[in-house]
């Protein structure tokens, strides 16, 4: 009898567990058994590593082997436990100690071809995540997987393009690549607000929403600009840090959108409008997957022809827009999601997408109906309400701003926002996300743009949440100009921006 070790992980949404794997070869009719909770996709590598093997001019035992996934309560999914299980086998077959031991303090990923090449798999970013909170200092994974790995500096992870170089690795005999760390950035590729003419608008909503984190609602004609302009946020978005970095790309790691490099840039997601619940939120059989909002993590979902999504669907957003975060919870699983994004939807004003009323071939009560799945609760969360023109276009660019002075003060903006919430004690705050509570008792407007906000709360024009989003919006609006502490024209400027409707205010 004998007996080989080596480690992989299990997936459970965007973490992952350390999973031992044991492979016991001893007397018995040839066969190999899994046992500890595999999936369906791991029962059938049995046959696929096996060939591999052989394929590798490897031997194979021709006795019982018996393969444990331990903690066995855990359920296992993925084909990336291949090369983990190929090399325990051949680990239990070896007679040298070092490869042994090797093997058993090495965690591997990756699934194995039948000519003993190795795939890339998703999920390696968590993966890695996994072993360094867990002391695993080496990992093996396939080379088409290395980009992932250049955002982290420990483990040490090493490449590898079939089972034959890892076997010579383990043996001393050959040396395996390591990942490179140094990631070069991405020069700026997202398209300039040059481009959009003609909106001055909802060009300044665009960059108080960047400035200040804030969620945005355009309405407008078809072709007056609506795409244009949310296509163009992300490029008036801050560089993502470090840590931004890694959280974004475990999230398309795990969904399998980085096999072309890890996400260095604030992520565009745009779903078409028949988009489902499960592929909004996230979900799913088995592990479940992240949704567009948890795509969007640190970037911008934006929703286009808004009047076609269901009420349904889009009422799920409240959650999201208020944790950051959503939660799937089945009957044996309770996973959650990151989803901290900043939501841009667009939509016509009617469905024959006439701007002005008198121009409108539809009956009255379809045209006030329109927008009728966009709920109250939901209309409460976004902070800018905009309106394009058609009528304001022109044929060519008359000298609108670029991307880059809009985001150099989109830039300065947050710099000042992360100055003062980091003397409050709040860190990786945007004026957007500061707890509204210590927003109204410790940083409120100056005394008369708290008095005229208390006028449109008693008269109902906005909601206790109103109030609180327009105090936000203003101190966005105070820091694009430099200010210190918002004043009665931010406030009006921001529930303007809302689209709160004008009171007569007594002096």
């Amino acid at each position: 009898m004998a007996l080989g070790r080596s480690l992989t992980t299990a997936p459970s949404g965007v973490t992952a567990m350390v999973v031992t794997v044991e492979a016991n070869v001893g007397p018995g009719l040839p066969g190999t058994f899994v046992v500890g909770l595999a999936d369906a996709s791991i029962t059938e590598s049995r046959d696929r590593i096996r060939t591999a093997v052989a394929n590798s001019s490897l031997a194979w035992p021709k006795t019982k082997v018996i393969i444990s996934l331990s903690p066995a309560s855990v359920r296992k999914s993925g084909s990336h436990l291949d090369l983990a299980m190929a090399v325990a086998v051949l680990a239990a077959q070896s007679k040298d100690r070092d490869f042994q031991r090797n093997a058993a303090a090495t965690m591997f990923l990756g699934e194995v071809a039948l000519d003993g090449t190795l795939v890339p798999v998703t999920g390696i970013l968590p993966a890695l995540l996994a072993a360094r909170d867990t002391g695993v200092d080496t990992v093996v994974i396939p080379a088409g997987n290395h980009a992932e790995a250049g955002l982290m500096d420990q483990p040490r992870v090493y490449l590898a393009d079939n089972l034959r170089d890892i076997v010579g690795w383990l043996d001393g005999l050959v040396d395996l690549d390591q990942a490179p760390r140094r990631l070069e950035l991405p020069s700026e590729s997202h398209p300039d607000m040059r481009d959009v003419v003609g909106q001055p608008e909802a060009r300044f909503a665009a960059e108080v929403a960047a400035a200040g984190g804030h969620h945005m609602m355009m309405l407008g004609p078809p072709g007056s600009g609506k795409s244009m302009i949310a296509q163009r946020l992300p490029g008036l978005l801050p560089p993502l840090d470090e840590q931004q970095r890694i959280e974004a790309t475990v999230v398309h790691s795990v969904a399998g959108r980085t096999f072309d490099g890890p996400v260095l840039q604030a992520p565009f997601v745009a779903p078409h409008h028949s988009v489902s619940r499960a592929a909004l939120l996230g979900g799913g059989s088995g592990n479940p997957l992240p949704g567009a909002v948890s795509l969007a993590h640190h970037g911008v979902l934006f929703l286009d022809e808004v009047s076609e999504i269901p009420a349904s669907i889009l009422d799920t957003l409240r959650t999201p827009l208020e944790c950051g975060t959503v939660r799937i919870v089945r009957s044996r699983q309770d996973i959650t999601f990151p989803a901290s994004f900043q939501l841009v939807m667009a939509a016509n004003l009617c469905r024959c997408g006439a701007e002005q009323p008198t121009d409108c071939t539809c009956t009255g009560s379809a045209r006030a109906n329109y927008l009728n799945n966009l709920s109250g609760p939901l209309r409460d969360r976004l902070d800018l309400m905009v309106q394009t023109h058609a009528r304001g276009a022109v044929l060519s660019n008359t000298g609108e701003e670029a991307t880059a002075p809009i985001a150099e003060r989109v830039r300065e903006a947050r710099h000042r926002q992360a100055v003062r919430w980091s003397r409050a004690g709040l860190r990786d705050t945007v004026n957007a996300t500061v707890d509204p509570h210590r927003l109204r008792r410790e940083f409120p407007a100056d005394e008369g743009a708290m008095a005229y906000l208390g006028v449109f709360l008693a008269d109902g024009a906005v909601s206790q949440r109103g109030v609180d989003r327009a105090l936000k919006l203003s101190w966005t609006l105070c820091d694009l100009e430099g200010g210190d502490r918002p004043n009665l024209d931010h406030v009006a400027r921001a529930l303007q921006l809302r689209g709160t409707t004008s009171l007569e205010v007594v002096a």
